[in-house]
């Protein structure tokens, strides 16, 4: 989240508090003692009475603006983080699907009786992030991790000169007898 979102998430929830306790505490006050009159204030009767007040037309447009732009700070929140297409290698770019398909193969090729489902690689700012749904035996999974870090590792060491950070290998389904 970027910090002018975190930014506006914190004044759209601070103005909804102060707007929820407020209509809280005028309904406790309304409900508590029938004598108590609580009048709306006159701005509010002035766009109610449609009044053509500058000052109402301005207010409306400023609360319209704001409100859209909250709508889209959510809806951007709710929307996965789209990572690049390709990262720049040296003074190669490389599709970060090749990368994928190039740890999934290597992954295969190097593990007896692992396959890869799903491989997803991104930069984690210190090093490569690779995470694999894989189908694994189901024996010596620690040992099995440990292989992988070090099949991957090397890979991505290989092809483009970034370490390895972090590898987290989702296990979908075991294959095979346990040993």
């Amino acid at each position: 989240m970027s910090p002018l979102a975190r930014i506006l998430a914190v004044v759209a929830a601070l103005a909804g508090i102060v707007v929820g306790l407020a209509g809280l505490v005028r309904a406790a006050a309304l409900a508590a003692d029938d004598r108590v009159v609580w009048g709306m204030p006159q701005w509010w009767d002035d766009l109610v009475d449609g009044s053509t007040s500058w000052v109402v037309a301005l207010a409306a447009a400023a609360v319209t603006v704001a409100a859209v732009a909250y709508l889209i700070v959510a809806l951007r929140q709710l929307a996965p983080p789209r990572a690049p297409a390709t990262f720049e290698v040296g003074d190669a770019r490389v599709k970060v699907a090749a990368l994928e398909r190039l740890v999934a193969t290597r992954l295969a090729a190097d593990i007896s009786r692992l396959a890869p489902l799903r491989v997803r690689v991104t930069w984690a700012g210190e090093g490569w992030d690779v995470s694999a749904l894989v189908d694994a035996p189901a024996n010596d999974l620690a040992g099995l991790r440990d292989l992988a870090v070090r099949v991957a590792g090397a890979e991505l060491s290989r092809a483009t000169g970034g370490a390895l950070a972090g590898l987290d290998l989702e296990v979908r389904r075991f294959v095979g007898p346990a040993a």
